[in-house]
């Protein structure tokens, strides 16, 4: 069975750079940082005078003009340290209320606040208090740095994470508050502290170190003169070695020296049964000074992991992260066989195991590191045998329900397979009855392992032998035969109970490889029809809430609130805010499961888009659950940078729909001006022409034509009127404005007040109108109805010959049970052709060019149509029935159909 691979959440980009981005990466590294700069005053041990050596420096920029501010200092009670903190403004401390004490802590937020040039904190690897936003103090240290400010701090060279495992062998204490190497290396300046050995020892016992009780501690432990002097030569070790690190840049950022070497890369290889937190830091080390890549893996067999196992694995790959490792999860049958292809396709050059423990019931199962040496792979194994306080076996549950259950359920399942035996015993040869037995064994196999299915095995030999052989109910065996009947029933069932144990792993890991490809696919499949942020944030939370059995939301800001998606059952608490809040302004994982306000019950983790954080997925995982398991954290990270595609889909099709509109609307724009333009300068000059007539030759000119220019100028205005109307009509049309206040009205009535108005501007035009008497009133806003039907009679009026008469009908439909009012206007003018009838009713569109244009703006037909749509209605053009000329077809809903339209509307 071929291994089955997870993508993993942190890899390199290339394992072999070349010269030209080496020389590019420490160029990049050697320019100023857009944040803070940190400055580590490290010494060997307590006592060293990291503190006064720091605010001695301080000293020093602040009468140079720089701002600084005290933001912690812990004087152990020494007088000297406390005459230094006179010269500088502190910081007032957070008080915490923790287990009914009063506490004080670092205030980070009021340091921000501040924002000083340069700000001093003390004890770089203290832990905070618990429920503060973040678990450790250096990471109050990288927010600030992030903010801008300078920062000065100290720490001792046991506090550093790789070398935990040194300290503990040197010193016989294993020191839990650690900093992560990539923490210290990422330092501006790294600043050595040092005293000799038994100059120490003498400050200690004259108290000027620890007083009381502290100062007997901790002379049972670090103080030592040989535990002094090892630590001191780790802590030069680790400053040259920062110090040659920053050689190596500038060198390379200049191209001065050729002596470049292409980095291999490391592999280190974790089990969940040992404590392989020490291997993990022997790596950091290994890759540190062979200045390689390395990576962190755990190949999942198939078995069941216990709870403290999954803590334990947890825990090793969040300090292979914090170290600086990228971490990979395996799936496969065995771990030789799923290490093996990974190695070649990675270009692995070097392995890092554990010695692991040799069984003695195994003698024929060869150690790991042995197998990797036999496989002919070009590869450097390293083996590391950590000492027994630093790597202990994780023990197994001793829980009736743990592994006792298969050897309990394989006695009931031997038990009932006695029982059938001896009923069918006398129906049936022993040969056959050896089969129920055999499928005892495998279904136990199936269900709990190989172990519970040996055990099985060797149940169904006692048993057949002492209830299906003869002498019956003895262990004595009188035939050959059943001596080999057994002795077959035996090799089987040792063989088939363990070779069905290794099916199921192999299907309970197919079953797991696919459960991420399968919800992939599903996720893609449904983002397919997503096209709003709101329907992405729905399918994203249904998606893991399916997956992880947990809720699951999409927190989106919007004026400086937080609106959960699907909406949440209960209001969010303050912390839950706050979590909301850090982790989209530093994109990274906050809550439950993270070292950053982890007193809270949710997970969050950002959505980002072009480096952005847009959103933050927040995820409510069962209260038993103790740690966040590796196949979920990948799940919610693929389907979170799917999402994330999505999204920026989402946001171009919008740029572009609104790209699209403005196009739209400049089009409009330019459509109206040259439409208008024309139009609406005619009417007013003509006006302007007839009243200047007026005012200069008022005394030359006859009443005739003194009436002829007043009637101009009236019937100009009422015409530009109707220009303004139609303008005013399609505006409120396109934004949705126009109300309609229905009443009951007669189609009589409507036309014979459009014909009165088509009277005044077309006094030759005749009108006959032909109205059913079985029609109905209608139930419409009146005037603008009568304002549709007008603008198709005055189009049809503009375009008909005067002396022949435009013809109106109006008459009862009903069509599939629907009742309407159907209106006929038709006239003899030139026509429309079949392919201009539906964009007459465009805006602006015109048919006829020349002189016909210069009355009409193209807008009548427009307003009609919105009109009559406001109301439920239909208007199309046709041929007229003559055969020559148009005719424009009105259908109105009868009363009962316009409420529902109305409603729909609505």
């Amino acid at each position: 069975m071929s291994s089955t691979r997870y993508p993993s959440q942190h890899q390199y980009s290339a394992s072999k750079p070349d010269l030209r981005r080496q020389q590019a990466d420490a160029l990049l590294k050697s320019l100023t940082p857009s944040g803070g700069q940190l400055k580590i005053f490290l010494g060997a041990s307590p006592g060293v005078g990291k503190t006064c050596a720091m605010l001695e420096a301080a000293r020093e920029l602040q009468q140079q003009g720089v701002s600084v501010l005290v933001g912690l200092i812990e004087t152990h009670g020494r007088s000297h340290t406390a005459a230094l903190l006179s010269d500088f403004p502190l910081l007032p401390r957070r008080e915490v209320e923790y287990q009914g004490q009063l506490l004080t802590e670092f205030d980070l937020d009021t340091a921000l606040a501040q924002k000083p040039k340069l700000i001093l904190v003390d004890e770089l690897a203290h832990s905070n208090i618990p429920g503060s936003r973040h678990k450790r103090r250096y990471q109050d240290i990288a927010e600030l740095l992030e903010a801008g400010i300078d920062v000065y701090t100290t720490m001792n060279i046991q506090h550093v994470a790789s070398l935990n495992d040194l300290v503990l062998q040197v010193s016989g204490v294993r020191v839990r508050e650690t900093v992560p190497d990539q923490f210290i290396d990422d330092a501006h300046q790294l600043v050595f502290v040092d005293l000799e050995p038994a100059h120490l020892l003498q400050r200690l016992a004259q108290g000027k170190v620890y007083l009381g009780d502290f100062a007997t501690q901790a002379q049972q432990q670090f103080f030592q003169l040989e535990t002094l002097t090892a630590l001191r030569e780790m802590a030069i070790k680790l400053v040259m070695h920062h110090v040659d690190s920053q050689l190596k840049t500038e060198q390379q950022a200049k191209a001065t020296s050729q002596d470049y070497t292409i980095a291999d890369k490391l592999l280190v290889l974790i089990s969940s049964r040992r404590d392989h937190e020490y291997l993990i830091r022997i790596g950091r080390r290994v890759a540190e000074k062979r200045q390689v890549p390395w990576v962190v893996v755990w190949v999942d067999t198939g078995a069941m992991q216990y709870q403290a196992q999954q803590q334990r694995l947890q825990a090793a790959f969040a300090l292979a992260r914090e170290l600086g490792a990228s971490t990979d999860v395996l799936r496969g049958p065995s771990t030789l066989q799923t290490i093996g292809p990974y190695i070649t396709e990675q270009r692995i050059s070097a392995v890092l195991v554990g010695a692991g423990t040799l069984r003695w019931w195994q003698p024929w199962r060869k150690p790991l590191y042995q197998q990797l040496v036999n496989s002919g792979l070009p590869l450097e194994v390293s083996v590391y045998r950590a000492d027994a306080c630093s790597h202990a076996e994780l023990p197994l549950p001793a829980s009736p329900f743990g592994q006792t259950t298969g050897y309990g359920v394989g006695a009931l399942l031997m038990a009932l397979a006695s029982a059938v035996a001896l009923v069918l015993h006398r129906v049936l040869d022993n040969d056959n009855l050896v089969l129920i037995y055999v499928l005892a064994v495998v279904a136990c196999g199936l269900k709990y392992g190989a172990r519970p299915a040996i055990f099985t095995a060797v149940l169904s030999f006692f048993s057949f032998n002492f209830f299906l052989t003869e002498p019956y109910f003895s262990f004595n065996v009188n035939k050959s035969d059943d001596l080999a009947t057994l002795i077959f029933m035996l090799v089987i069932g040792m063989v088939c109970g363990p070779a069905a144990s290794k099916i199921r792993q192999q299907l309970l890991l197919l079953k797991a490889a696919n459960r991420f490809s399968e919800f992939q696919r599903d996720f893609a499949a449904r983002l397919t029809v997503v096209h709003q942020t709101e329907e992405l944030a729905q399918v994203l939370a249904a998606q893991l809430s399916s997956a992880l059995q947990a809720p699951v939301h999409l927190a989106i800001k919007a004026e400086n609130q937080w609106q959960l998606l699907p909406t949440a059952t209960g209001p969010l608490l303050p912390i839950d805010g706050a979590v909301l809040d850090w982790c989209r302004q530093h994109q990274a994982m906050a809550g439950r499961f993270s070292d950053t306000l982890n007193a809270s019950v949710w997970t969050a983790q950002p959505l980002i888009v072009q480096q952005q954080a847009v959103a933050v997925l927040m995820v409510r995982f069962p209260t038993q659950q103790a740690v966040l398991r590796p196949d979920d954290e990948r799940l919610i990270t693929s389907l979170l940078q799917q999402a994330g595609s999505v999204w920026q889909r989402i946001s171009l099709s919008s740029e572009l729909e609104s790209s699209r509109v403005k196009a739209e609307m400049e089009q409009l724009r330019s459509a109206l001006l040259s439409s208008v333009s024309h139009d609406l300068r005619s009417p007013l000059s003509a006006m302007m022409g007839s009243a200047e007539s007026l005012l200069v030759l008022e005394q030359q000119i006859s009443a005739a034509d003194r009436h002829e220019l007043l009637q101009t100028i009236l019937s100009e205005s009422q015409r530009l009127d109707r220009y303004i109307q139609n303008l005013l009509d399609m505006t409120r049309l396109g934004h949705g404005q126009l109300k309609l206040e229905r009443d009951w009205v007669s189609v009589n009535d409507i036309l014979a007040s459009a014909r009165q108005r088509l009277k005044r501007f077309f006094p030759q035009q005749e009108l006959l109108c032909q109205v059913s008497a079985e029609l109905p009133p209608l139930f419409v806003h009146a005037a603008l109805l009568e304002q549709a039907l007008f603008n198709i009679l005055e189009n049809a009026a503009r375009y008909s010959p005067p002396d022949v008469p435009i013809v109106v009908t109006a008459e009862l439909r009903t069509d599939k049970g629907h009742r309407c009012c159907h209106i006929e206007i038709e006239d003899q003018g030139p026509g429309i052709a079949t392919d201009l009838r539906e964009k007459v009713f465009d805006m602006f569109y015109v048919v006829a060019d020349g002189d016909s244009k210069r009355h009409n703006t193209g807008m009548g037909l427009a307003i009609c149509r919105g009109m009559i749509g406001a109301h439920g209605g239909t208007v199309e053009a046709r041929a007229a029935k003559s055969g020559q000329g148009s005719c424009f077809v009105v259908e109105l809903p009868l009363p009962a159909q316009c409420r529902e339209a109305q409603e729909e509307m609505v």
